[in-house]
Formats: structure tokens, sequence, C-alpha cells
């Protein structure tokens, strides 16, 4: 590895761990960016005058991802997370925020403590998930593929149009130093007929994570927004235009936060119906013989549990969970929770390609919740513990893949791994301050609308049950029709410009015929504007 290859890597996880904090607050998902790690990486290298052979070409870019792809999926992780405590106690997320130098040393022995265990997990779990399941990691064959394919060129084009297109709109919009923005942040439609009530946000990330993330994710997202005027509104004043009543007229902000509470917990419940099974039915056939069960040496079995790297991540997430006053059984629990959800995800990450954060934190969280009587802050903490776990976890075998494929060793990876983990641990409160202290959470800059769902998940018991039924109902149907209520939840909660401006991309993406050959095109709009974004912040403060 040269020194060139590490500091792209190291470059690459800061700005990924900076994007995608950004991006998972302000839209509610998070894309795989290390299609566009590979193809920015691939530019620079070009650039070199010592020419490698296509071999090293191939190791360094897979080499560069698996440091630089870190940042992001953890930037996701915290993202979908940490902002829970703001929904469940804005004074207690306000007075962790107020003190920088001890919210940068609680994320960065959060990261590592976190990721540090999920690292161990991955090793634990990657032969029988890589060698004897073979699982297809559809997206590490992607990022695969983008590595070896020989139209780097063109892709590498396509990155940079992308990225150039969104910081020219960005620059007209926002202007820069003296320059003034002439562009609106929002095109209203038809507003003679509906006001301000629907947008198409300036906003070009939109467009590109509607484009990438396609029909099937953001279609549910505009059947909330719909509901939010044909189903919530009729439903709030039946009362002024029946003869009969279920209850009075409420302020729609409450009774919309009600209903939509009822489709969360719809959710939560028809997934976790056949969680428990799927999850034993694991457990039975998990077999643990990456290099411990299979072999029978007992001295070696002993060796592998007092691995360094265990003892250390063991301790740091005891040290971490006891400053937080989490009992040690319920750190115990917590951990064997851990194992056995961060187990499945990775599991269904590996044959599909997702990472699904949510359903997995739920099953972790409500038994601790029933079991121990937690705060708001412990409740937040196990879940942005669980998803730093599972994000690293997941990330390490997508990226045991990739070498898989390159040719590199497992070991390799997982000390490339342990570089990118280390610089988002030190990057990344610092980004998630900036955030938090520029933008108001909740805000349509910063809608945070998975920790929102978290929290009014937590809160249900609280709401009028009337109306939580009505939105579990409404949560029947949608499952009926095979639509996700937790987005469709997202859609009613959302800003409609942002639900409006991801349709637009998912369109776009609809109807062109090879969608994944401008997948560089959109990595580089959504990169764009984040980095934009990264910097004005910055300038603030400067």
């Amino acid at each position: 590895m040269t020194l060139i290859v590490l500091v792209l890597g190291i470059i690459s996880t800061i700005l990924a761990a900076a994007s995608l904090s950004y991006i998972s607050m302000a839209t509610m998902v998070g894309p795989w960016i290390a299609p566009a790690i590979v193809l920015a990486s691939s530019i620079v290298l070009k650039l070199r005058k010592r020419k490698d052979s296509e071999s090293n070409k191939i190791k360094n870019l897979a080499i560069i991802q698996t440091i630089g792809s870190v940042g992001g999926i953890v930037g996701v992780g915290i993202g979908f997370s940490l902002p829970t405590l703001y929904f469940l106690d804005k004074q207690l997320f306000d007075n962790l925020i107020n003190n920088p130098i001890s919210f940068f040393v609680f994320i960065f022995f959060l990261c590592i403590a976190a990721g540090g265990f999920g690292i161990w997990l991955a090793h634990l779990f990657a032969d029988k998930l890589l060698v004897k399941e073979k699982l297809s990691f559809p997206v590490s064959k992607l990022i695969y593929e983008i590595i070896t394919s020989q139209s780097h060129g063109k892709q590498a084009k396509q990155l940079f149009w992308g990225f150039s297109s969104s910081w020219i709109i960005c620059f007209f919009r926002d202007g820069f130093l003296r320059f003034k923005g002439f562009l609106p942040k929002n095109f209203y439609l038809f507003p003679s007929l509906f006001g301000k009530e629907f947008a198409i946000a300036t906003m070009p990330m939109l467009l590109a994570i509607g484009y990438i993330s396609g029909m099937s994710i953001v279609l549910p997202l505009f059947v909330g927004l719909l509901s939010k005027y044909l189903i919530l509104l009729p439903l709030n004043n039946h009362s002024l235009y029946l003869p009969f009543k279920f209850f009075d007229v409420f302020n729609f902000e409450d009774f919309v936060t009600a209903f939509a509470s009822g489709l969360v917990v719809s959710e939560f419940l028809l997934g976790l119906t056949g969680l428990p099974k799927l999850i034993w039915s694991k457990i039975k056939n998990f077999n643990l013989d990456f290099n411990l069960i299979k072999n029978k040496n007992l001295k070696n079995n002993f060796k592998y549990f007092l691995d360094i790297e265990l003892i250390i991540t063991l301790f740091l997430s005891f040290a971490f969970l006891t400053y937080f006053k989490f009992s040690f059984f319920s750190q115990i629990l917590l951990l064997i929770f851990v194992v056995l959800a961060t187990y499945q995800l990775v599991y269904i990450g590996g044959k599909i390609g997702l990472v699904t954060f949510g359903r997995f934190a739920t099953f972790v969280m409500l038994p601790m919740m029933l079991i121990f009587k937690l705060d708001y802050l412990q409740i937040t903490l196990l879940v942005v513990f669980f998803n730093v776990c599972a994000a690293v976890a997941s990330d390490l075998l997508f990226d045991y893949k990739v070498g898989q494929l390159s040719g590199i060793e497992f070991k390799k990876i997982k000390k490339y791994q342990w570089i990118g983990l280390f610089f988002t641990a030190i990057s990344i409160g610092l980004f998630l301050w900036l955030l938090f202290s520029t933008f108001q959470i909740g805000s349509p800059e910063l809608f945070a609308q998975r920790g929102k769902s978290r929290a009014l998940l937590i809160q249900s018991l609280n709401f009028d049950i009337k109306i939580l039924l009505l939105g579990f109902i409404y949560g029947l149907i949608l499952k009926r029709f095979k639509i996700s209520p937790t987005m469709v939840f997202g859609g009613i909660l959302m800003p409609n410009n942002l639900v409006i401006g991801l349709l637009i991309g998912a369109v776009f993406s609809y109807f062109t015929k090879n969608k994944e050959s401008k997948y560089s095109l959109w990595s580089g709009v959504f990169a764009g504007e984040s980095i934009w974004i990264l910097i004005s912040i910055l300038l603030r403060f400067f």
C-alpha cells in the first residue's frame, strides 16, 4: 500500500462521514458511497506518473474503498439513531451538544467500542457467510465491477459533470462570499391554487437520492404525502361534516403525530411476528466454526477468545456503558442481543444488499426497555451502539467480499477497516456537532425522520388510543398492499418539497433504460451538494 492510497482512503472516509451524516438526517435514506469513492479515486490515481499493473490498480481501489466506506456507513448509523434523543428530551440533547469537547470524546469512544466490536463480529461471521454459505453480497459485486470496469473514463466524466453541475446550482442558489445567490430555495407548484403547500426544492441531492433509491423506496413516501390530504385531514375533521363523531377535532400536527405513531407500531408488530422464529432458526443452525469449533484444539479455541482485539473492544464497551449507568447484567444482555441482531442483519445484507438498521435496532431496544428501567439517554445510546456495531460489521463483510474478488487477504482488509474506523471516530464528532449547531433538528434542512419515528414508537403509549388505533389499522391496510407503513410515515411527516424532489429523481430512474449506467453521474450530484453544504457550514465558523 503506497502513501497516496492511504491518504485517499483517509480523505474518503472523512468526507463520507460528513456527507452521509447529513444525508441520513436530511432525508431518510443512506445510499452506498463506495461507488463514488472508487470512481473519484480512480481519477486521482490516473494522474500519477507512476503506472501500476492492472492487478495493483484493482487492489489499490479496493483498499481505498475499504478505508473510505467506513465513514459513510457509520455516519448513516448515527444519523438514523442519535437524533432520537432530541425528540425524546430536547434539553438533554442540547446539554450533550453544548459541550463540544465532551461530545467529541463521547462519539470517539462510541465509534471505537461499538465499531471495534462490529469488526470482531464480522471476522467471526466471515467464514460461514462468505465461504460456506457463499452469500452473493450484490453491492460488493457491483463495487468490484466498477473497480475492474474498462469504462472508467466515461464513469469518471459522469462523476465530474454530476459534481460540477451540483456546485453550479448551489452557487447560484446560495451565493458565495460577496456574491448573493438568486435562485429561489423552492419553486412552488400552482401557488394560486395550493399556496405554498407543494413545491420543488432547489436541492440537486434530492434528485440524485431519488434516482439511486428508485421507485420502490420513494413511492411509499408519495403515498404518505397523499395520505396527509386524502386520509388524515378528512379523519381529523370528520365531526364537521358527519352527524356523529368518534373524537373532537385535534390540532392537525398533534393528530398527524398520533396517527403516524400507529403506523410505526403496526410496522413494528408485523415485523416482529416472524423475527424471533427467524433468528431462532439461525441460532440453531449457526455454526461458529470460523477457526473455532471445527478446530478441536481447546488451547487454540481459548486463544481465539483471548484475541486482543476482542478484549480491548469489550473493555471499551463495558467502560462506555458503565459510564452511562447501565447495570452489569443489562450490559451482558445488550451485547447478546447485539450479536444476534447483527448476525441476522449482515445475513440479510449479504443476500439482498440492504442494511436494515431499524427493524433490528427495535429488536434490541424493546426487550431492554421491558426488562430494565432505562432513561431516554440510555435507550438512545443502546440503539446508537447497535447501529454503529452492525454498520461496521456489515461494511467489513462487504469489504471482505470485494477483497476476496480482488485477491486481498481477509486480515489485510480488516487492518484497513480499522484505519477507516479510527479516522471516522476522530472526525465524525466534529461534523455531527457542526450539523446540530447549524441546523434545527426537525426542520427541512435536518429532518431526522428515522430518529423521530423511533421516538414516537417509544412515546406511543402517551397518545390518544383512538387515533393511534386508526393509524395502526391504516398500517395493516398498507401492509396488505405490500407498502411499508414506516416509509408512508416518512412521507406524512416529511416536508412536501423533499418528497416531491425524491419522487422526480425516482421517476427519472424509472424511465431510464439502463439506469445503472448513470449512477456515477448522480453519485457526483449528491456528493457535490453534500460537500458544498459542509464547506458552507465551516465558513460560518471562520
